[in-house]
């Protein structure tokens, strides 16, 4: 890394004013770069299941109906034959980290105090933090993970593929429902309400959950909404919507969302794992014996998982 920086002085841009007066360093860093992470944060804080460990993780799954439930009348043979329709699915682990690196000469001189350098430090875990969440955010909604990713919901809320060691292109019954829709003003509430009711009728029945979207798509359906609006008196109204609803269910966007592309996520059938042991984990400051600088990580090994594929549903192809 290059040397610090040093502020332009000399009689062309410091005058007796400056030179008599001290800058005032107002305290805090001011972030401009880091957006909010509503999805991670809705997964990982809101739903998020930890656990301590294992090589794996697994769900177990009815997959096939009993075929020996039939009526019959007194003496008639009973159909005893065996029944399975029992599988599991598996779901790895997946690491990420971030790396917190201060130099010796900031440790030692740029920061006066112990004080300033809790500062420095508390400042840069703060950006690593955010841009590890960051990272997540960006790769739940990434069309095409990586072979080290986490499973991205394109692919997890998809009618084909396998996903947790289950082929979901020949097993009907480890499939999504995607619908492929159109302008939001002509079609998309009809096409919402045929989705959510679809999953509704799957076991376990309801929808408990959330739909998920870009920007572009949850601005379409606030739009239809607006309009219908009544005011409840004769002051001047505000007809903005804090917070959506579809037929109860409640709608956020992300910066990170797929484009054109509403997700019904029932919370039953979506999970995001967290280890226990690496959750967030600070590991101590480390010095290498050539460098005069300290360096941490931030560690996180999460799952995202499905344990009832056919719960989940997507839109697609939305516009205004």
């Amino acid at each position: 890394m290059a040397r610090a920086l040093l502020q332009t002085l000399g009689p062309a841009n410091i005058d007796e004013t400056l030179t008599l007066s001290l800058e005032n360093m107002v305290p805090g860093i001011r972030d401009n770069i880091f957006n909010q992470n509503p999805t991670l944060n809705y997964l990982y804080n809101k739903k998020g299941i930890k656990l301590r460990g294992g090589a794996s993780i697994s769900h177990g799954i009815v997959y096939a109906t009993n075929d020996t439930a039939a009526f019959y009348a007194r003496y008639e043979t009973l159909n005893v034959t065996p029944q399975d329709g029992l599988t599991r699915d598996q779901w790895e682990w997946y690491q990420a980290s971030v790396s917190i690196t201060i130099d010796g000469f900031t440790e030692r001189i740029a920061n006066q105090g112990d004080e300033a350098l809790l500062d420095a430090l508390e400042t840069k875990r703060m950006q690593a933090e955010e841009s590890e969440s960051l990272l997540l955010e960006q790769r739940i909604f990434r069309a095409s993970p990586g072979t080290n990713e986490i499973r991205s919901l394109p692919l997890l809320v998809l009618d084909s593929g396998t996903e947790g060691n289950i082929n979901g292109t020949t097993n009907t019954w480890w499939q999504s429902t995607v619908t492929a829709s159109g302008s939001f003003a002509a079609r998309g509430r009809s096409d919402l309400l045929t989705l959510k009711n679809t999953l509704s009728n799957r076991n376990p029945s309801g929808f408990n959950g959330t739909l998920v979207s870009d920007q572009t798509s949850l601005e379409a359906y606030e739009g239809t909404v607006v309009p219908h609006l009544r005011l409840s008196d004769n002051k001047m109204g505000d007809l903005g919507i804090q917070n959506l609803l579809f037929h109860g269910v409640p709608w956020f966007w992300s910066g990170q969302a797929t484009s054109g592309v509403i997700y019904a996520l029932d919370d039953r059938a979506l999970h995001m794992y967290i280890h226990s042991g690496t959750d967030f984990l600070v590991t101590p400051f480390k010095t290498p014996h050539n460098q005069d600088a300290k360096t941490a990580q931030i560690l996180v090994a999460l799952s995202l998982t499905t344990s009832r594929r056919r719960k989940l549903g997507k839109m697609t192809s939305v516009t205004a």
